[in-house]
């Protein structure tokens, strides 16, 4: 009875070390503490510089629009330009054709001012004075008369018509030098004008485009820190998940440590506290000169109701109560009752259990289920005696 006391004790304690954190490397540990603390850095640079390179293609965007619609301003700026140079052709071309009236008048004016000279100087030779009535009445028939009377009336006409023609002339040519010289003002005032905003425009680009260049270069200056920070980033991401490996490795080789060491103490109990009467097994069992050693055995699985229901194992342990107990049947004269057997493919167990089918080199496994013990159906294995 005290020999199950202990073995369910022990057994007990075995159970409940596994859900105790495992110590690691404190070096490890520190160490992935570093580079988690020097990853979370990165990202927050990494975050701040992909940030800046969102506004910076912002701004650049909003350049573009200006810069297209400066395009557009300088296109019809330029087309007005175009226009005004067209007009003001236009406009020379028709002070080249004023020019001609003007000399074309001129010259009327002036072979008009020769006819009125030379009536003048007639006059002033015949005495300064004209008898028309002479003229008219020293006709010899009725019909000259008529004639007389007609044609004095004409030239009369002819030198008052000759007079009107020259002020007129004399006013149009005015008037053509006057339109002429205010169309060319105009002209190149509104061709200056065209011409500075052209200019500003083209200044206002300009800067655009400087400005836009120098928003450029800084983003493929913040493209290449976040390439050299995702590099870094991923070099990080290599060490931290070598470190998670490393520590996952250093606490399972501790829990096995730990285990192996649990049960080795299981077994010195359990041959410390079992009386000597009570070896009823026939034949030889292993002594402690052959722990260690390593041989071949066929193994089977069973479970609770395999078992035959009660849920207690020949030493005591009970299977319901702890259904991921790692425990094998053995025989006796093969495996000592409590010992400590690493089994290949199963673990480290407690031989804590017979079986009437278990004779010289084989055992049983325990399992949860009984799907668990077809998986595991019949094989041979290693198994290690400590």
């Amino acid at each position: 009875m005290k020999k199950t006391v202990v073995v369910m004790m022990i057994f007990t304690i075995i159970l409940g070390s596994i859900s105790f954190g495992i110590p690691t490397s404190a070096e490890t540990s520190t160490n992935l503490d570093s580079i988690q603390n020097e990853r979370a850095g990165i990202k927050e640079n990494l975050s701040k510089a992909e940030s800046e390179v969102s506004d910076i293609l912002i701004e650049i965007e909003n350049y573009n629009v200006e810069i297209d619609r400066l395009n557009e301003e300088l296109a019809a700026n330029e087309a007005l330009v175009a226009d005004t140079e067209k007009d003001i052709e236009d406009t020379i071309s028709d002070v080249k054709r004023l020019g001609e009236e003007i000399v074309a008048l001129e010259n009327a004016i002036a072979e008009r001012y020769d006819i009125l000279k030379s009536r003048v100087v007639s006059y002033q030779q015949s005495g300064g004075s004209i008898n028309y009535l002479e003229v008219i009445f020293g006709a010899n028939s009725f019909g000259e008369f008529i004639s007389r009377v007609s044609a004095v009336n004409r030239i009369a006409e002819a030198d008052a018509n000759l007079m009107e023609k020259q002020e007129e002339d004399k006013k149009k040519v005015q008037e053509n030098q006057t339109i002429v010289m205010d169309n060319l003002d105009e002209l190149n005032g509104l061709k200056q004008q065209l011409d500075d905003t052209s200019a500003l425009i083209k200044e206002q680009k300009a800067k655009n485009t400087q400005q836009k260049a120098a928003l450029k270069n800084k983003e493929e200056e913040l493209t290449t820190r976040i390439a050299s920070l995702e590099m870094e980033d991923s070099k990080l991401s290599r060490l931290e998940a070598d470190a998670k490996a490393t520590i996952e490795a250093e606490e399972k080789k501790a829990r096995e440590k730990e285990k192996q060491t649990e049960l080795v103490q299981l077994s010195k109990i359990e041959k410390k506290d079992t009386p000597k009467t009570e070896k009823k097994e026939e034949g030889p069992v292993v002594k402690d000169s052959e722990k260690g050693t390593t041989f071949s055995v066929v193994s089977t699985a069973y479970t609770v109701d395999s078992a035959g229901g009660s849920g207690r194992t020949y030493t005591g342990i009970n299977l319901i109560k702890n259904p991921n107990a790692k425990v094998i049947a053995v025989d006796p004269k093969v495996i000592p009752l409590g010992s400590v057997v690493h089994v290949e493919g199963y673990g480290y167990a407690v031989a804590g259990d017979i079986g009437s089918a278990i004779k010289g080199k084989k055992i049983d496994v325990f399992v949860p289920t009984a799907k668990e013990a077809a998986n595991w159906g019949v094989r041979t294995v290693n198994v290690t005696i400590w």
